[in-house]
């Protein structure tokens, strides 16, 4: 396959880069501290202020912890084994009822005939067969004032998959929230606010599957994803945030662990980023509203193994990722900005190198609680070494809406501008969202040599419940 070929296969990725499932909260939280779901989120998975603190602080209130739990919970040891230690072993709690939560959720579509979505999807214009696609099984409680162990299970028609298993010590040294351990399966901390803090996407971050793109590996390696590790965090100052960790990656060849990633942030104004101080007077009317701004940087080296072919195995693929990003809070109106560089030693198989580079920006206002409006913008170039470079410029303006504090519904239209789009026999090929997902879709390639495609895609249907 020439180099050409290769290049151009890398286009046509919004639904990769956009349009994903939902993911949601642990309302088992809401049961121990007996407080609503607004507590921490708008329409969830997005965090308030005080949300994203919660978050940072290991799933723990401000303060004392255990001052603010209403669940009853049943002792793990005596009070007075604290004075004995190490002779004996320090006491924990669990609650009395089983902290588990569970949720369902899903995505429709409604395709214009002859979109490229609505060509492949063989010309169906209304797709309602996964809005019930996957199953959560929650799990989240605190050990003692220090310990919080979180969990989730996703069921779907492939089987079961352990998305995230951690357990989070924190305030080991120093002054309270500035030394933090979180060890088992999740994502890794590269920004200064949740994975999911997106009102229309699944991730605040977009990602692209380069190795997958380009068929070298079926299951790549991308910057957001749950990962096996240990990393350390912190707030310092309640004003500066930092995370340093060491993960395993993806690894379909048996490899070291020896992806490493770090990221630095600070926030002027709003509530601190450990929720213990403000720099403003707090509304209790509209606790998502502030007048503030944080930025962050971050920087992440991934080593992949995979084998490619018959069996033959590829020495690692190096990706080495620079970026940053930013939110700017102006009352209920929030802007959120970002950009990475994603290079990849052998990110097109057989040594090819390629370089990815990504920008997003999302922009939402809380006009009431629970119906948010927002717009978001994704941009992504690809440059494969000896090759053209292809791009995807992806704008989603949607609604989302809290039907109920823990349900939730999704309206985004989606509009692409592709350029540099491959063909296969005439046909161009769409990014439909799986690795390796290419389809031929039967549409005239355009005349007079054009590489360029303008279309509005679909209107995307997200609904998500969990209690």
């Amino acid at each position: 396959m020439s180099k050409r070929t290769d290049a151009t296969r890398a286009l046509l990725i919004t639904l990769a880069l956009a349009v994903a499932t939902p993911a949601v909260a642990i309302p088992a939280f809401a049961r121990k501290y007996g407080t609503s779901c607004l507590t921490c989120h708008t329409v969830y998975p997005k965090l308030t202020p005080f949300g994203e603190a919660f978050r940072r602080n290991g799933y723990r209130f401000p303060g004392v912890d255990s001052d603010k739990i209403k669940a009853e919970q049943v002792a793990l040891g005596q009070e007075s084994n604290k004075k004995t230690f190490p002779s004996t072993v320090w006491p924990a709690s669990i609650p009395t009822a089983v902290p588990l939560s569970v949720g369902a959720n899903g995505t429709g579509f409604v395709n214009p005939k002859h979109s490229s979505a609505g060509k492949a999807a063989n010309g169906a214009s209304v797709q309602l067969g996964g809005l019930a696609a996957e199953g959560h099984l929650w799990a989240g409680a605190s050990l003692d004032d220090t310990i919080t162990t979180w969990a989730e299970v996703t069921f779907a028609d492939g089987g079961a998959d352990v998305e995230h298993a951690q357990i989070l010590f924190n305030d080991l040294l120093g002054p309270a929230h500035s030394v933090n351990v979180v060890v088992g399966h999740g994502f890794p901390t590269i920004s200064q606010f949740g994975a999911h803090s997106s009102y229309l996407a699944d991730a605040l971050i977009p990602t692209v599957p380069v190795t997958a793109i380009y068929q070298a590996d079926t299951d790549p390696w991308t910057l957001v994803d749950n990962y096996t590790g240990v990393e350390v965090n912190g707030v310092l100052g309640g004003r500066f945030d930092y995370a340093l960790g060491v993960n395993a990656g993806k690894q379909a060849v048996s490899a070291s662990t020896d992806n490493v990633y770090g990221h630095l942030g600070f926030k002027l104004g709003g509530l601190s980023l450990d929720g213990e101080s403000s720099a403003g007077g707090e509304d209790a009317l509209r606790p998502w509203a502030e007048d503030s701004l944080g930025a962050y940087v971050f920087g992440y080296q991934a080593n992949t193994r995979f084998d490619e072919g018959a069996g033959a195995v590829v020495g690692n693929d190096v990706a080495t990722v620079y970026g940053g990003g930013a939110r700017g809070q102006l009352g209920s109106a929030e802007l959120n900005v970002g950009y990475y560089s994603e290079a990849h030693k052998r990110g097109g198989g057989a040594g090819a190198k390629v370089t990815a580079s990504v920008a997003y920006g999302e922009l939402s206002y809380v006009v009431y609680p629970w119906m948010v409006p927002a717009i978001r913008v994704t941009s992504a170039t690809l440059k494969p070494q000896g090759g053209a470079s292809v791009s995807d410029l992806h704008i989603a303006p949607g609604v989302a809406f809290a039907i109920r504090p823990n349900v939730k519904l999704v309206v985004v239209a989606n509009f692409e501008s592709a350029s540099g789009f491959p063909s296969v026999a005439g046909a161009p090929v769409a990014w439909q969202g799986g690795a390796g997902d290419w389809i031929p879709l039967q549409i005239a390639p355009p005349a007079s040599g054009k590489t360029k495609l303008n279309e509005f895609e679909n209107v995307g249907l997200f609904l998500a419940w969990a209690m």
